[in-house]
């Protein structure tokens, strides 16, 4: 019998996985790649922003404890001690001076303070952000972090640097959900200036926005923020009558320096003038005196050039009040033209050939003379370093001018996307606008301290955009 032979079913013949160099090759770039979005991951992380913008803080601290200080901030330190306190300067700031030097027989506790707000509060306000957006809000701290405009007006013991600092912190609590810490810390930066208002109530509509009880009808928050407006305008005259506060009449710097800006562009002005014959001034004597950068000649100047002081001004308020009324109906282009200039100095938009702003204008270099034993340790390797890389940048990044232009982008940027986050970038780069814009009729000084707020409200508001809604895609 013949057998059928049964077909043997073929097996497909595997090639060999190669084992060359090419795909040894794939491999380490794959690694390299790995490698790379983990450190990338890294870096965008909220522990690396939190422990770097810590790093900033302490080493600002070290460098410059117990903080600048300037003659007004000096003023205030002993107005605090005594509690003898006048309403040319903040009452509430000088009360924090007098009393951590009282504690600690320095004045470090505020610089403490003062820095701790500036490091946290933007890295609080990008929050959690990560991969390629926690990378922008990295670069984004990084410039916050190098550039002098923020820092080395932050180390100096000024009313200006905490206004922003509870300015910022309120913005912070408004985004943590916390409108009525948000608006203690709004009260907190209005009794710090006396314009500090104009920052502080564009917040305001933030803070009733945040209370449901306060939405459910139409007419609500219109009340509520009228209420809360009109506790911001009386906190700090409330403030200056409880602690006795010696009226001073710091609205007279303001009344004398446009009363001469008016005589200086219309010299017919001076005729008749009681104030002319009061103070024995002369179209010279003016000349010599008088500077759209500010009141500083004026007041505190050579008494033989034609300087007055502030005693002299608030003994002749009422001549010198009805001399303003005068002025400012006879002369109103004059009146308008010294505004328009001393706003514009103030801003920063002239004198970019001079050293003005660099060496007065821009930042407060160290501790005046005082007899408290308040010095700065210049010596140290750290002191030394910040202070070379704040006199190598330019001056332009300490002029207010740019940050308001910057500020009035974002405020754009803001408005166009205000159904996102409520308006509250718009409001708060809107703040900055405001603060700055509020200098127009009132500046008596160019420096870049009164803007701080606008500054550091353009980092904040820029913080909010790279920080967007949980419900859209980072």
């Amino acid at each position: 019998m013949g057998m059928e032979g049964r077909s043997v079913p073929e097996v497909d013949q595997v090639a060999p996985v190669p084992v060359g160099p090419s795909v040894q090759a794939d491999e380490a770039t794959s690694d390299k790649t790995a490698v790379g979005g983990r450190l990338l991951a890294t870096l965008g992380s909220r522990h690396v922003r939190l422990f770097l913008a810590l790093i900033w803080g302490v080493l600002l601290f070290v460098a410059f404890q117990p903080g600048l200080m300037s003659s007004d901030s000096l003023n205030m330190l002993w107005q605090g001690q005594t509690g003898e306190y006048s309403d040319w300067h903040s009452p509430f700031f000088a009360f924090l001076l007098g009393k951590a030097f009282l504690l600690t027989g320095s004045t470090w506790p505020v610089l403490a303070l003062q820095l701790l707000g500036l490091a946290l509060g933007p890295v609080a306000l990008v929050g959690g952000v990560a991969g390629r957006r926690g990378l922008a809000a990295l670069a984004l701290l990084g410039v916050y972090w190098v550039i002098p405009s923020t820092w080395a007006v932050g180390v100096t013991l000024w009313k200006d640097v905490l206004n922003a600092v509870a300015l910022l912190w309120a913005v912070v609590l408004l985004t943590r959900g916390r409108p009525g810490w948000a608006f203690v810390c709004l009260i907190a930066a209005t009794l710090t200036r006396h314009n500090a208002i104009t920052a502080s109530m564009l917040l305001v509509p933030m803070v009733v926005a945040r209370v449901p009880a306060l939405m459910k009808e139409r007419g609500r928050p219109v009340i509520a923020g009228v209420l809360l407006l009109a506790v911001l305008a009386i906190a700090p005259g409330f403030v200056e009558r409880v602690v006795g506060a010696q009226k001073t009449w710091i609205g007279g710097a303001l009344l004398v320096f446009d009363v001469a800006g008016v005589y200086s562009r219309e010299p017919l002005a001076m005729e008749g003038s009681p104030l002319v014959e009061r103070w024995k001034w002369d179209a010279a004597k003016l000349s010599s005196i008088y500077d759209t950068r500010g009141v500083s000649p004026m007041l505190w100047g050579d008494p033989a050039r034609g300087a007055i002081s502030p005693v002299e001004v608030l003994a002749a308020k009422e001549p010198l009040t009805r001399e303003w009324l005068r002025v400012v109906r006879t002369y109103p282009g004059a009146y308008l033209r010294h505004r328009w200039a001393s706003f514009v100095a103030t801003l920063g938009l002239v004198g970019f050939s001079d050293i003005y702003y660099r060496e007065t204008g821009a930042y407060h270099r160290q501790i005046d003379r005082n007899d408290l034993g308040l010095k700065l340790r210049t010596h140290t390797a750290v002191h030394r370093g910040l202070v070379s890389m704040r006199d190598a940048w330019p001056d332009v990044v300490a002029r207010g001018g740019l940050w308001l232009l910057l500020a009035v982008v974002l405020a754009g940027v803001g408005w166009r996307r205000r159904a996102r986050d409520g308006g509250l970038m718009f409001c708060v780069a809107a703040s900055g606008v405001t603060y700055a814009l509020a200098y127009l009729p009132v500046s008596v000084s160019a420096e870049y301290r009164f803007f701080y707020w606008t500054a550091i409200s353009v980092f904040a508001a820029a913080a909010l955009w790279l920080a967007r809604p949980a419900s859209r895609t980072a």
